[in-house]
């Protein structure tokens, strides 16, 4: 054993996820990346006893996967520090600077390793798109080298002093490569996913994987050279002394484990489920992040251990969830499973599992239809997921999930996998599984309905707190919740003329404008202020009284009167640059629900800031707010004239967008249409009804999100019921007839014979627009 055992030197706080990447300079200092979107770098005091924040970077709009460091030199003075994430990207910063230097478009999807090279300034990178490339500091517009064989994810990349590359994927190999990118080596070994590398000399290296064992290997022979033992569960992270003669590992078995000479010589438990992270410090202590936001240090240097209660109060934290755990697996009570006697009993399909007491260890069997009997599949060693503490770590096609969720789509059909990550959008998640599966999209509603139920994370993603900030990668404002019914107006229930209680309640014609009226004030407030004191040129910086005045125009959606000057104001937030706008076009469009900011506000000048955002290269959220904006105007006269006036030019932008968005997008421009048609049924005006129909073929092909599709249907439909004159009604429906992309959707929407909710109106609504047109 070693001489001293590691004890907790400090606890360092300050993420709100999972601490999910470690990097340190040689000076000590660590840097920690989360899944709340943001690195934070923490020094060392002169005793190393404690670690002070001295930064936090920001950038990423999505998870930190990864990062690395490179040290400073004499050429790179300051050194720099490398993050990647989840949104593709790899950000380069400069320590001293909070913002990226440069951040690169990286990759296809999530960055999840990212290594220093062994030659000055440069670094590698891989990612879940396959591939792993190799960067120049001083030559970012492109990798220096890309390698591509792998099956599945490349969880981890390093390069050897004798100019190999090496990478770990979710296929279960190690390829070796050389200099210019040939496979030298294709390595068997592990026996599921390799999540990490260590370099110990010129030309042998270390991999852990998620099959509970390190892998000691010579990269010039292409040989395993030793399998080392010792965790109970996945180890994610490795990291070593120079020479290998000290090995730290982590993982999912609550542990960081130290390895002298290959012996595992001592097991740190911990007081969460997972350790993601752990990296081995120039002073020999060692370095951990776990999935409860913490970093924890420790040390096996008496002088730097935590005072006497500290320790005392992390070694009872350990023991109590290590009593949790022996009490539950996976959410389930080791004391509610059956003992071996229920295997006596037949299964029912091929496959099926049962879990079962056996002792003091659980067991797994499975159904083999083929030999009729139970056949053991192995230890249960723990389920993630258990509680709302830990992240979830599943593996579907060698990539990590919260949830991987079996979904029965029809009887006699082995079921479909459905990945969820907490955080994303249920129905972005339900679109991809659709179209992956070639299912109808009728099923999309029901789908992201059954992830909300089944997910313990999603009654958070309605909450303001678990949207992030693009621009500075916090917990941030968002213009609306997000809804279950994927729109921030009334739901499709409540859309209706008509309230009559029957099979197939009448949708169209539809004759009163629709608004979009959710919001959060004080949220919105918040984050003006925020972004104003950001304001650095005095002309664009706003008082705080004056910033409070022009909120009201959000929060009062009565007849009431709001301060004289307020629309001033307005117009001048509206002008503010395009990255930190939305909050005004927020703004913007709840006040145009009153009448009298409505008739201030809508003229020309707004128009001059509609045009800017609704363009194909507008900033998305930006472009959804602008579309809610141009809905809203239609609820009073000022701001239904100017719609009208400027109808074509609209239709005309909607058209060249490559895209309808976002499922909220989506809503917004579906609204604009629908109360656009109702303005030109008031107006009678057919050569715009004419105008918008032809508009709508183009668009309506494009929406995917249900509430869009059936908020569009319904202004087709009434684009023909309320058209009085024969004539004009008969050649609209003449050119519906002649549209093959709006027949199509008619006839796909008005087939479904299942009431899933929401689809069950859009059947409904097909219907009877085809009972107009035939």
């Amino acid at each position: 054993m070693a001489e001293t055992s590691y004890k907790l030197c400090c606890t360092l706080y300050g993420h709100s996820l999972d601490v999910r990447a470690l990097a340190a300079f040689k000076d000590g200092t660590v840097v920690s990346t989360s899944r709340d979107r943001t690195a934070r770098v923490w020094k060392p005091s002169g005793d190393g006893k404690q670690y002070t924040v001295t930064q936090i970077l920001r950038g990423h709009s999505h998870f930190i996967s990864s990062v690395c460091v490179i040290n400073p030199s004499e050429r790179y003075t300051n050194g720099f520090i490398i993050t990647g994430s989840n949104d593709n990207n790899i950000c380069v910063y400069i320590p001293g600077h909070e913002e990226p230097v440069h951040t690169i478009n990286a990759h296809d999807s999530t960055v999840c390793s990212l290594k220093a090279g062994q030659e000055e300034g440069t670094f590698l990178s891989s990612s879940w798109d396959l591939s792993a490339k190799l960067w120049k500091v001083d030559q970012l517009e492109k990798p220096v080298l890309t390698v591509k064989g792998h099956t599945a994810a490349v969880w981890c990349v390093a390069d050897l002093r004798n100019g190999y590359i090496v990478t770990g994927s979710a296929d279960k190999f190690v390829i070796v490569w050389s200099k210019d990118g040939c496979i030298v080596h294709k390595l068997p070994g592990h026996k599921d996913c390799v999540r990490g590398i260590s370099v110990i000399s010129d030309n042998q290296f270390l991999t852990c994987s998620n099959d509970a064992t390190v892998c000691h290997w010579n990269a010039t022979l292409g040989t395993c050279l030793k399998t080392y033992y010792g965790h109970e569960n996945y180890i994610y992270s490795i990291s070593s002394s120079l020479n290998g003669t000290k090995v730290v590992t982590s993982g999912e078995d609550r542990s960081v484990r130290v390895w002298i000479n290959g012996n595992m010589e001592e097991t740190i438990r911990f007081p969460s489920e997972s350790v993601w992270c752990v990296k081995l410090l120039s002073n020999g202590d060692i370095a951990a992040g776990a999935s409860d936001g913490t970093v924890r240090i420790f040390s096996a240097n008496p002088e730097r251990f935590a005072d006497s209660q500290t320790l005392e109060t992390f070694e009872k934290a350990v023991a109590d969830l290590e009593r949790q755990m022996q009490l539950r697996i996976g959410g389930i009570k080791i004391s509610d499973l059956p003992d071996k006697s229920v295997l006596g009993k037949p299964g029912t399909k091929d496959g099926q599992t049962k879990m079962v007491k056996e002792g003091s260890t659980i067991k797994l069997y499975a159904w083999s239809q083929s030999e009729k009997k139970w056949t053991l599949q192995g230890d249960v060693m723990g389920v993630s997921g258990d509680t709302n503490a830990t992240s979830g770590k599943q593996l579907y096609n060698g990539v990590e999930y919260d949830y991987v969720f079996s979904v029965d789509i029809q009887d006699g059909v082995p079921p479909l996998k459905l990945p969820y990550n907490r955080g994303e959008d249920p129905w972005h998640v339900a679109q991809k599984f659709i179209h992956d599966n070639e299912l109808s999209q009728l099923f999309l509603d029901q789908v992201a309905k059954f992830i909300i139920k089944n997910s313990q994370s999603v009654p958070q993603l309605v909450t303001q707190s678990q949207y992030m900030d693009p621009f500075t990668g916090g917990s941030r404002y968002v213009p609306t919740a997000e809804t279950s019914n994927s729109s921030n107006a009334k739901p499709m229930n409540d859309f209706t003329d008509n309230s009559k209680t029957s099979a197939s309640p009448s949708y169209i014609p539809h004759k009163s404008y629709l608004k979009i009226e959710q919001a959060n004030p004080p949220a919105i407030l918040g984050k003006l202020q925020e972004l104003n004191a950001k304001r650095h040129d005095a002309v664009h910086r706003i008082s705080g009284e004056k910033l409070e005045s022009v909120i009201k125009l959000a929060n009062e959606h009565s007849e009431t009167q709001f301060e004289i000057g307020a629309i001033s104001v307005l117009r001048t937030l509206l002008d503010w640059p395009d990255e930190i706008v939305f909050p005004a076009l927020d703004i913007a469009r709840l006040a145009v629900l009153q009448r009298q900011a409505n008739s201030e506000l809508c003229s020309d000048e707004l128009l001059q800031v509609v045009r800017r955002h609704i363009k194909p290269t507008a900033i998305p959220s930006n472009q959804m707010l602008t579309f809610r904006l141009l809905a809203n105007m239609f609820l009073h006269e000022k701001g239904e004239n100017l719609a009208l006036r400027y109808r074509d030019e609209l239709l005309k932008a909607l058209l060249e967008l490559p895209s309808m968005g976002s499922k909220n997008n989506q809503v917004a421009i579906a609204t604009y249409m629908l109360n656009l048609i109702v303005a030109l049924n008031k107006r009678d005006d057919t050569p715009g009804r004419t105008r918008v129909l032809n508009v709508m073929f183009t668009v309506l092909p494009l929406l995917q999100e249900p509430e869009a599709v059936f908020r569009a249907l319904v202004g087709l439909g009434t684009v023909l019921a309320a058209t009085p004159d024969p004539d004009d009604r008969n050649e609209l429906i003449r050119a519906v007839r002649q549209s093959e992309t709006a027949l199509g959707v008619l006839r796909t929407m008005s087939e479904s014979t299942v009431d899933l909710g929401a689809q069950n109106k859009l059947a409904n609504c097909s219907k009877q627009i085809i009972d107009l047109i035939i």
